[in-house]
Parts: C-alpha cells; structure tokens; sequence
C-alpha cells in the first residue's frame, strides 16, 4: 500500500465537482471518511482545500479587476462576500495544513524516540501518550516503515505493536531445564540510542540519533549515526 496516495485522486474529484456535481461532493466525503486515521493524508487534504479556494477566488478578482478598468464595476459588496466566503477560507485552510504537518512531524520524532530510546511498542501506550486514538497511532507507524525511518520492522495486528525482525524472541519459559542444565531467558536487544559522533572535519562533536545524518553546523562535513560501536 503506498501511504502517500489518496483514497480517491484530486484531480478525479475535481472533475466530477466541474461535470457532476452531486457525485463529486459523494467523491469527497468518501475520501475524508477514508483518510479519518491517515494523519499525513489528512494533512493534504486541508492544503487541497485551501488551493481549490484560492484557485475560485482568481477568476473573480481577475473580473472584478476587468470590469474596473471597462468601467462596468462590480458591486463592492460581491467582491467582499467573495473575500470572507472564499479568499479568507482558503488562506486559513492553507496555514491549518503547514500547523498539521509540522505537528505531524514532530509527532514522528516523538515516535521515534519512543519507540528506539525507550522501547516502547505497544500502540495502545504510544496511542495513550500521544493522546491519539490506536488507530491513527498504527497507521502513523505503518507509514513511517514505509518510509524507512523504521527499518525491518512490521505492525503487529494481533498483538498491536510495532515489531522489528532483528530482535530475537524471548524464550517461552525463563530458565527452562533442558536436560537438567538451567538455560537463562533469551534477552531483547536494546534498541538503539543517540550518540555524539565527532566531526572529522573540525573536531566538534554532534548528538545524532539512530539512523540520522546530517552536516556539521560549524563546517558542513557530513555526520552519519555509527552503525557499530
């Protein structure tokens, strides 16, 4: 599943807006009820939005604007509800887009820092300390494996945690007796914390976390979270 495509395309809903209106407010609906847990698709369906407003809104000034210099202007108070039904909602659904993305992904850090620094995979708590409902929490998860920020890792459904394929499963019973020798529970790897790495261009040192790179800010060389060590 590609988590960055849209239950149904802008484009089809627009047409369908343009041609068949009826069906195209049907179109619509179904797509918000379909992105109701996908955080990011959320996201790009209040910058749609605010885009379909603004793009209404030129052909009206650009006539407004026609007609001024014709000398046939339109009445002032057309111009005025266009503004607060049109302009200023869409200006305000753009910026409500950019407030959700940035919260979108700081919630993608905190996530990470959950889930790698403190171990925490259960969606129920991340759901409980994010103050976001589980569904909405496993499908944020889903697409950040998606995108590699969580790597060899899956969604357990059953379980309803987060599961990465490197860390070995526990033994079923805590020093079980295999032929009368005690053998000690296998043990979870840790996950991964951050690290100060040193720049081995100028000698500062830089917190870096699991799997980020970035430049030096004092000399631009590239830093890379160490692998081993």
């Amino acid at each position: 599943m590609n988590y960055d495509r849209p239950a149904i395309s802008g484009v089809a809903i627009a047409m369908w807006l343009i041609f068949f209106f009826p069906i195209g407010i049907i179109l619509l609906a179904f797509r918000l009820w379909k992105h109701r847990d996908l955080s990011y698709q959320k996201v790009i369906d209040w910058k749609n939005a605010g885009a379909t407003f603004l793009v209404i809104f030129f052909p009206f000034l650009m006539s407004f604007f026609i007609n001024l210099s014709a000398g046939r202007p339109m009445e002032y108070w057309v111009m005025v509800w266009v503004i607060l039904l049109d302009l200023i909602p869409g200006i305000y659904m753009l910026w409500k887009s950019g407030q959700r993305r940035e919260q979108l992904f700081a919630r993608y850090d905190y996530y990470r820092h959950l889930v790698l620094v403190q171990g925490v995979t259960s969606i129920q708590t991340l759901a409980e300390t994010t103050n976001q409902r589980q569904a909405v929490v496993a499908n944020d998860l889903q697409r950040m494996i998606y995108l590699s920020v969580f790597q060899d890792a899956f969604i357990d459904m059953y379980s309803m945690s987060i599961v990465f394929n490197q860390w070995a499963p526990a033994a079923s019973m805590a020093n079980a007796d295999v032929g009368g020798t005690a053998v000690p529970q296998q043990s979870r790897p840790q996950p991964q914390t951050p690290k100060t790495v040193e720049c081995p261009g100028c000698g500062s040192s830089a917190l870096l976390q699991p799997g980020e790179n970035k430049a030096c800010p004092y000399c631009d060389s590239p830093l890379a979270y160490p692998q081993h060590g």
